[in-house]
């Protein structure tokens, strides 16, 4: 199975830049370029699995898509991408629900090591509610 990544963005950086990395290590992507775009790729039955959002769009912010995120009917994992560090930012993505937070440059190294965390998680998540489904009927 190939990982599929949503990338939420308006500006071309920073993740055209991520995009590249992520291609390097067989991740597919598509991009939505509004909350509403991305709430309908998100809704399909093979729906990406990695959610990557700029801090803002048209119709909304990180935080609009990590609600979005948080409502999918199969698991995701949502890494807010930023420009710049910020501190504050990256405090209350990660409080807020955030799988990670991630800025410029994207190493390959880092790239790699976070796809694989997140494609776990995903794939814990998935088989635990899998197991509730199966208990419950």
């Amino acid at each position: 199975m190939v990982t599929q990544a949503l990338l939420l963005h308006e500006q071309e950086q920073p993740l055209a830049s991520l995009k590249l990395a992520l291609e390097k290590h067989s991740v597919g992507t598509v991009r939505a370029h509004s909350c509403r775009e991305a709430l309908s790729m998100l809704d399909q039955d093979n729906s990406p699995m990695l959610f990557f959002t700029d801090l803002t769009v048209s119709d909304g912010s990180w935080a609009d898509a990590l609600r979005l995120a948080s409502q999918t009917r199969r698991p995701v994992c949502l890494i807010v991408v930023s420009q710049l560090v910020d501190i504050p930012l990256y405090i209350a993505a990660m409080e807020s629900g955030a799988f990670d937070f991630m800025v410029p440059p994207f190493w390959d190294d880092d790239v790699a090591f976070l796809v694989r965390r997140a494609t776990n998680d995903v794939a814990r998540r998935q088989a635990t509610k899998s197991r509730a489904v199966g208990r419950a009927a």
